[in-house]
């Protein structure tokens, strides 16, 4: 007999049916009104495979909250900060392509970025040096 773990609902009259099966859990009952019954073997193995499954369950648990963890690590502000630079490189990246980039002594002028694309000109300069080193 192959031995599968489920968990779902029934009808209080199922489950007092089972409960008035002979046996120390609901799985020995349930077992028992099946006509399986389960002998202290049984239960013994069904109990190490239940603390397996728990046990790897954990382990996966613990590994997921890692990862949660991890990818939570990002503010809402590095969020927006992260989508205001992409904006700046795509509006830089559209300049480009049209050769249209205010220059000021040979290098990008920030303040008519500014106006071009209306991202403020600290944001600008903390990005520009970035973009012109791709």
């Amino acid at each position: 007999m192959k031995t599968v773990q489920c968990t779902f609902r029934l009808p209080s009259e199922v489950v007092d049916l089972i409960d008035e099966k002979p046996g120390r859990t609901r799985t020995d009952k349930l077992l028992n009104l099946l006509g399986y019954g389960c002998n202290q073997t049984d239960y013994d193995a069904i109990e190490k495979r239940i603390k397996a499954v728990e046990s790897r369950l954990s382990a996966l648990e613990n590994t997921n909250q890692v990862n949660v963890k991890e990818e939570k690590n990002s503010s809402p502000n590095q969020q927006r900060a992260l989508e205001v630079k992409e904006r700046l490189f795509s509006a830089l990246d559209e300049l480009k392509s049209r050769d249209e980039i205010p220059l000021y002594r040979g290098k990008p002028s920030i303040t008519k970025l500014k106006e071009v694309t209306g991202i403020d000109r600290g944001t600008i300069s903390k990005y520009i040096s970035e973009w012109l080193e791709m």
